[in-house]
Formats: structure tokens, sequence, C-alpha cells
């Protein structure tokens, strides 16, 4: 989707464009040919083409190619005052083109971000979303053209956006006051239009300012989705957890009775176990979602171990060289990490850092220690209680790869935090 004009900065061109508008309607003979004039016709027209302006605007965008044709056609006939009338009102007609086009645009989009919240509400069960008029059906005033204008300007829902497209509404304005008598009725018509342009991309603004707004209440309810996700699948756990413990009881009294009912009841323990497992798997999926959706950053890099457990991988380039701070990335990716851990509760964490064989053996197990202690403590930043966490520099001593090659001393270069139950 193209940007609106209405964002553009009101530079000296701008000005300039807006001076060029008071000759054109004011009639001055010693302007020199319109050719600005026709560039800026070209551009408005493009500008309102690339908006899909055939569709939402057929009517203004058919004027304003009509209005170009006669600005051509006049300035091939050395008419250069027409050629410039028509080309100023070519201008203005695309600008309306685009403006309308993006209305319809923004207008599809704002109502695409309400019915999301609306169903992502209605899924949380929370109460509807406060109901709000869309800028772009706020009514423009009923009055002449400066009255409009003013009322624009004093509107403090629509005062802050649009000043390039008022500054020509003014400009249109003042060359409509100074207009020849002959020439009055086409430069208030054309002071109309910019008004009309002015209004319209004020609202356009003041929607795309209410559409960011609802695309940021989208994102919080997601997190709050996914916590409520989090907080039943840990629910169903417990639930589980405490139905498999009634069934072990149950499974302990039978077996007493019959070695057949001990066999069923060992399959029913094993169906159940599985499930568990299932919920518990449930339950770290959605605590890692969470995690990173808070954080906005991804946890590191994961795999088991022969006993089982999940063993974090940290690679050498998340601290710099020869140092114990982690980069702004490898935090924020520690920090997810940490969030994760806390989410599920129980167990421990270890933290082991390594190096390459690069230098003394002693520098390189302190550098170990000191990056294991800032992972560390990065974990109980995050809200993993420290007792749950222990640190140990390893040095040199347990290389992945070989040291002789960079890319086995790269390997080798990492922190480690293995996670068990």
């Amino acid at each position: 989707m193209r940007p609106s004009f209405a964002h553009f900065p009101i530079t000296p061109h701008a000005v300039l464009c807006g001076l060029a508008i008071l000759f054109a309607v004011a009639g001055c003979a010693s302007l020199p040919p319109p050719t600005a004039e026709l560039d800026a016709a070209r551009q408005a027209l493009a500008r309102a083409e690339a908006a899909d302006a055939d569709q939402y605007a057929a009517l203004e965008v058919a004027q304003a190619r009509a209005a170009l044709e006669r600005a051509q056609a006049a300035m091939a006939r050395g008419r250069d005052d027409d050629a410039r009338h028509a080309a100023v009102a070519a201008t203005a007609d695309a600008d309306l083109a685009h403006v309308l086009s993006r209305a319809a645009t923004i207008r599809a989009e704002y109502a695409q971000q309400q019915a999301r919240i609306r169903a992502l509400r209605e899924r949380l069960q929370m109460d509807a979303m406060v109901s709000r008029t869309s800028p772009l059906d706020l009514a423009p005033a009923a009055a002449a053209s400066p009255q409009r204008l003013q009322a624009l300007d004093a509107d403090p829902r629509l005062n802050a956006f649009a000043q390039y497209e008022r500054l020509q509404a003014r400009q249109a304005l003042a060359a409509a006051q100074a207009a020849s008598k002959r020439e009055r009725a086409a430069a208030e018509q054309l002071a109309e239009r910019r008004v009309g342009i002015a209004e319209q991309a004020a609202r356009i603004e003041a929607a795309r300012r209410e559409i960011d707004r609802l695309e940021r209440e989208h994102s919080e309810l997601l997190v709050e989705a996914s916590r409520r996700d989090a907080e039943r699948a840990r629910a169903e756990a417990e639930r589980l957890r405490m139905e498999a413990q009634v069934q072990a009881e149950e499974a302990a009294r039978l077996r007493a009775q019959a070695e057949q009912a001990e066999a069923v009841l060992d399959t029913a323990q094993i169906d159940q176990g599985a499930r568990v497992a299932a919920a518990r798997e449930k339950e770290a999926a959605l605590a890692r979602k969470e995690a990173e959706l808070v954080t906005g950053a991804k946890l590191p890099p994961v795999h088991k171990d022969a006993q089982g457990n999940e063993v974090f991988v940290l690679a050498g380039d998340a601290f710099g060289s020869g140092q114990a701070q982690l980069t702004a990335k490898a935090a924020a990716s520690v920090q997810a990490l940490g969030i994760y851990l806390k989410a599920l509760g129980a167990g421990s964490a270890q933290v082991f850092g390594h190096t390459d064989s690069q230098g003394e053996a002693e520098a390189n197990r302190a550098l170990s220690q000191r990056r294991a202690d800032a992972v560390r403590a990065a974990l109980a930043n995050a809200g993993v209680s420290r007792n749950r966490i222990s640190a140990q520099g390893q040095g040199e001593t347990v290389p992945l790869a070989d040291n002789a090659t960079a890319s086995g001393r790269a390997k080798n270069r990492r922190v480690e935090i293995v996670v068990a139950d």
C-alpha cells in the first residue's frame, strides 16, 4: 500500500508549487511555459492510478485524465495560460482521486482490524470493545470552503494532520479571492476541491493512527491469549497428574488381588503416562511460545543429551571476543529462556562455560567461568530462582571439535545450559 502524500514535508518545492497555483489562477502573463505544471499533473495522476483510483474514484481520475489531455493540447498550440489552468485542475482532480482511493483501502483495513480484535475478545470472553467512529466517517462541515477549512483547523481530532494539503487549500482559497471575475468560478471550484482533499487527507492520517493503535491492542490480546492457554495447559497437566496418582493407588490395591488385574492396570498406567507426557510437552511448547512473544526473541538452540535432559547452547558469538558480557541479541534469548524455565517450575539448570584452546588454560577457564556466571545472572534476572541454577567454567577441557581448525574452535566456544527434571 502506497503511503499517503499526507505525510510529505512542507518543502521549499511545495511552497513554489503553491505559488504556481496562485499565478495560474490569476492568469499571470509573465510565467514561463507550464512544463512544471504538466509534470506535476502527470505525477499526481500516476500516484492516483497506483492507488487503484480506477476502482475507487473512477469519476475523479477520468476528470484528471481529461484535464491533462486538454493541458497537453493547449500547450502544443502555444496557449500556455490555458495549458497551465488545465494542468493545475488535472493535478487537483488526481490528488482528489488519490485520497478517495486511499480512504477506501484504509476503511477496509480499519474494519479488518476491528473484526480481528472483536473476535479475539470474544474468544477470551472479555467485554466487547468500545465502539468508536472511524475518523473516515466524520462528517465534514456543511459550509463554504473557507469555513470548512477553518472547521478542519479547529477540530482537535484532525488539526494535527494533513499540514501540506491544508497549505495547498489555503493557497487555493487565496488565489480564488485574487482571481479576476472571468476566472473566479474556476478558481473557487479548484479551492473547493483542495479543501475537500485536505479534509479527506486529515481523516486518512487520523484513521491510520487509529489502525496503529488497534494493531498494538491486537498484539497485547495475543499475549493474553497465549498466557491463558499456558494456564489451561498447566491446569490440565495437574489434573492428569492427580488422576494418574489415584489410578496408581488403585493399581497397587488390585495387584494384591490378582496378577491379571495388575497387568490390565499396568497397561492403563502406561496409557495415562503417555497422556501426562503429552500434556507436559504441550505445556512446554506453550511456555516457549509465551516466552518468545513476551521478549520478541527466540530461545537458544536446544538438543537432548544421553540422559534425556534439554541442552540449550549459546554459540561463541553470544559474547564479544575475550569478553564475558552477553550481546543484546544473546541477552534477549537468555531472558526468553529464563521466562520459559520459570513457567515450567520444577527442575534445575546447570550452566557450563567452554572455550577453545587458544591462550593459556587458566585464563580460558577463568573466562569460561565468567561467561557461565553472566548467563546464570541473566536467568536469575528473568525470574528463575538462583537455587535452581549452578555455573561452572570448564575452559578448553571439553571440546566438541578439533581445535586445530578455525571452524572447530568456533564450535568449542560456547555456553551450555543443561535443564534436568
